[in-house]
């Protein structure tokens, strides 16, 4: 299997609003979040990092924000879309590969791609080894997330949710002329049983804060410098970013 070829084609189809997917250009130019946070998203994916995106309106832009950060994944690692249970079936009795498992979202509608019920808790069990998982969600905040998950009749193990790396939620808000979209909270796991705030948007000051540097910026810088690079460049294009992004993992 041609895995680049095949994870494109299972990205492009969370675009179900027509129109050119958005890449991580795309986003950071647009403002929804700053080269230092996508930075630290690749770098979290980098590190084999879960991935769940969470707004409580519709349109706010959290399906884009996880084709995007997917888009960042390094090569090698085959996306699977959760089409129905027999795909978590066969997972689940298999031994664990580099892989990532993809629910469009966690919701109660009959359409490709959604998971609810007891698949959802058994969509979480995936974490082990080198399988990571990705969706989103409406919630807007953790703790709204974690009331859903954890909640009938979902029933996810609060121990579960925190192994997921990266938690982020999307604010809209009208604009001039346009929509506002900005990632409002970006959490990261803590490596131990939660997740702390990494970055906070502030809507009066329309600006993000850096709240906790854990980070090494010596670890950070990679990603960082090859993001700019990346902007600078001007490719908005999915299939030309992403193949920047494998060049970026191949050499490093």
């Amino acid at each position: 299997m041609d895995i680049e070829r095949h994870n494109h084609q299972q990205i492009e189809r969370l675009n179900q609003r027509g129109g050119r997917t958005l890449s991580i250009v795309d986003l950071i130019r647009a403002g929804t979040l700053t080269i230092d946070m996508a930075a630290s998203a690749m770098r979290a994916m980098a590190q084999g990092a879960s991935l769940v995106t969470g707004a409580r309106p519709g349109g706010a832009g959290k399906t884009t924000l996880m084709a995007a950060i997917l888009n960042l994944m390094p090569p090698d690692i085959a996306i699977a879309t959760v089409e129905d249970s027999r795909v978590i079936d066969r997972a689940l009795a298999t031994p664990p590969e580099p892989s990532c498992y993809l629910a469009h979202e966690i919701g109660s509608g009959d359409w490709y791609g959604y998971i609810w019920g007891s698949d959802v808790a058994r969509f979480f069990s995936l974490l082990e080894g080198p399988r990571r998982i990705a969706s989103c969600l409406h919630a807007d905040t953790l703790e709204e997330l974690v009331a859903i998950l954890c909640g009938r009749p979902l029933c996810v193990p609060r121990a579960a949710i925190a192994r997921v790396g990266l938690v982020l939620f999307m604010h809209v808000s009208p604009g001039a002329g346009a929509y506002r979209r900005r990632v409002a909270t970006f959490h990261q796991s803590d490596g131990q049983c939660g997740h702390c705030l990494r970055y906070r948007w502030s809507a009066a000051a329309d600006r993000f804060e850096a709240l906790d540097p854990a980070e090494d910026p010596d670890e950070i810088a990679p990603f960082r410098d090859f993001l700019v690079e990346l902007v600078d460049r001007g490719e908005v294009d999915t299939r030309a970013v992403r193949r920047r992004v494998v060049d970026f993992y191949r050499s490093a």
